[in-house]
C-alpha cells in the first residue's frame, strides 16, 4: 500500500510481547501518528470477521484516521464493499469485517459488539472514564487489542498506563519523540525547525510536545529522567553499601545504596527498594530489611524515628537497635531542613553542568515513580513560592528516604544554605 514506516511508527506495528493486547504509544508532534493508526487499522481491516473502532476526542478528530481508511480501502474497491458512508463513518466490507469511527466526546456513541482493534488518538486528553466505562468493556468478549496513541499531557492517567507497559505482561509501551520520524526531520534531533523550537519554547513544553517526555508544569521537585538515569545497577560486592529509611508505620520507604568513584567523583547507584508497601509494623520492617543480606555499612534515617511511638514507649530507632540495627542521623538545623537538603539531591541528580551522579537499578521501579511525582503546591498567580514540596502521604515517603541518605552519607557544607529559586 506504499507504506514505509519510519523507525518510531515500527515500534507499533512490531510489538515487542507477544502477550501483549494494550499498546500506549506516546509520540511527539509530527511524529505521524494518525497514519501509523490508520495503516495498523487498514492492516486489521484486510483480514476476515474484524470489527474495529478509530475513536478521536471529536468525530472531526476521528475523522482524520477514518479517511485514511477509506482512502487505502474504499476509493477504487467497489467490488470488496458491502457499505461504505462518509457521513455516517462506517466502513462494510465483504469479507464480514467492519470499520467505524467514534468520538469519546459522545459517549452514548461507545456502546457496540465487542471490538478486535480499538485505537484511541491523543488519548491523553480524554477522560478516563471513557476508557474505563465504555471502551475497556468492549474488548473483553474478543479479547481484542487496544492502541493508545498520543502525545504526552503531563503525569496524568495515560501516564499510569505508560507504566504498566514496563511492569504488565498484557501491556507494552514505547516512546518516540518527533526526530523519530526521518521523513520529516532527516536531520533529526538536530533539524533547524526543531532547534528553533527548543530555543524558543520552554524547555518543558519543548519536551512534551516534540520530545514526547511525561513533564509537569505544577513544579516538579527533581530532574530525574528514566532514559538517562535508569538501567542494569544490581548490587556489586565490592561496592561499599548504605540503607536509608523513612519510617512509618502506614507506609515507610527503604533504598539501599552503594558509592563508588569514577575519575574521582563519586557516583551513587541505588540498588534495591521497599516502597509504597502499607501497615508494615516497625519491627517487621527490620526482619525485611535484614533478610536482604547485603553487607551494610551504615543505616541511615529519620530523625523523628527517636521519638517515641504507641503503646510500646519506644521510638523506632530504638526498635531497630534491638533488632541489630544501628540507625545514624543527622539532627543539625541545616541538614532538617527541606529545602536545602532537596537542593542538595537535586546536585547529585543533575548539576548545572548536566552531569548526572545518582543512578537507579531498573528493579527500583517505585522510587521512580516518587521521583516523576513528587512536586511543589502550586501556586496562585502573585503569591509566594512554596518552598516545600506537596507531602501527599504516597510519593513523599521514598523522597524523603533519599534527602536522608544524602545528607547523612554526603553531608551539606557547615554554611549558609542558599535556596535554589525554582
Amino acid at each position: 500500500m506504499g507504506y514505509n514506516p519510519h523507525f518510531g511508527q515500527s515500534k507499533l506495528h512490531f510489538p515487542l510481547k507477544k502477550s501483549a493486547r494494550f499498546f500506549v504509544m506516546v509520540c511527539g508532534r509530527r511524529f505521524g501518528k494518525t497514519t501509523a493508526s490508520a495503516m495498523e487499522a487498514t492492516y486489521y481491516a484486510s483480514q476476515p470477521n474484524k470489527r474495529i473502532w478509530l475513536v478521536g476526542l471529536s468525530y472531526d478528530k476521528a475523522d482524520l484516521m477514518f479517511r485514511e481508511v477509506w482512502q487505502k480501502m474504499v476509493i477504487g474497491r467497489p467490488n470488496d464493499i458491502i457499505r461504505a458512508s462518509e457521513k455516517d463513518r462506517i466502513i462494510k466490507f465483504k469479507w464480514g469485517t467492519t470499520v467505524e469511527a467514534k468520538s469519546a466526546d459522545n459517549p452514548d456513541s461507545l456502546v457496540g459488539e465487542g471490538l478486535d482493534l480499538l485505537i484511541i488518538d491523543e488519548a491523553a486528553k480524554v477522560k478516563r472514564k471513557i476508557w474505563d466505562m465504555y471502551l475497556s468493556p468492549t474488548l473483553s468478549d474478543r479479547k481484542g487489542k487496544a492502541i493508545f496513541i498520543t502525545t504526552p499531557e503531563g503525569f496524568n492517567w495515560v501516564y499510569d498506563l505508560y507504566l504498566l507497559g514496563k511492569e504488565d505482561e498484557l501491556w507494552e509501551s514505547h516512546q518516540a519523540p518527533s526526530w523519530d520520524n526521518h521523513f520529516a526531520f532527516p536531520d533529526g534531533v538536530t533539524d533547524q525547525f526543531l532547534l528553533e523550537r527548543k530555543r524558543n519554547m520552554a524547555k518543558e513544553v519543548y519536551e512534551q510536545e516534540y520530545g514526547a517526555k511525561f513533564t509537569s508544569f505544577a513544579g516538579r521537585v527533581y530532574p530525574f529522567e528514566r532514559d538517562l538515569d535508569v538501567g542494569k545497577f544490581p548490587y556489586n560486592p565490592n561496592f561499599p553499601t548504605f540503607c536509608s529509611i523513612d519510617f512509618g508505620y502506614r507506609m515507610p520507604a527503604v533504598g539501599w545504596f552503594q558509592i563508588y568513584r569514577v575519575g574521582g567523583i563519586y557516583h551513587i547507584n541505588m540498588i534495591d527498594e521497599i516502597i509504597h508497601k502499607t501497615n508494615v509494623k516497625t519491627d517487621t520492617l527490620a526482619e525485611i530489611i535484614l533478610s536482604k543480606k547485603y553487607n551494610v555499612r551504615k543505616y541511615y534515617g529519620d530523625p523523628a524515628g527517636m521519638q517515641a511511638q504507641g503503646q510500646s514507649g519506644l521510638g523506632d530507632i530504638e526498635i531497630f537497635r534491638r533488632k541489630g540495627i544501628t540507625v545514624h542521623t543527622k539532627r543539625d538545623k541545616v541538614s532538617r531542613n527541606i529545602a536545602s537538603g532537596i537542593s542538595h539531591v537535586r546536585g547529585f541528580i543533575e548539576n548545572a553542568a548536566g552531569e548526572r551522579f545518582l543512578h537507579i537499578n531498573e528493579k527500583c521501579t517505585q522510587i521512580m515513580k516518587d521521583l516523576e511525582n513528587y512536586r511543589y503546591p502550586e501556586v496562585k498567580e502573585g503569591a509566594d513560592l512554596k518552598p516545600e514540596p506537596v507531602k501527599d502521604g504516597y510519593h513523599d515517603h521514598g523522597c524523603d528516604m533519599i534527602r536522608y541518605f544524602f545528607t547523612n552519607q554526603f553531608p551539606i557544607k557547615n554554611r549558609e544554605f542558599k535556596m535554589r529559586t525554582r
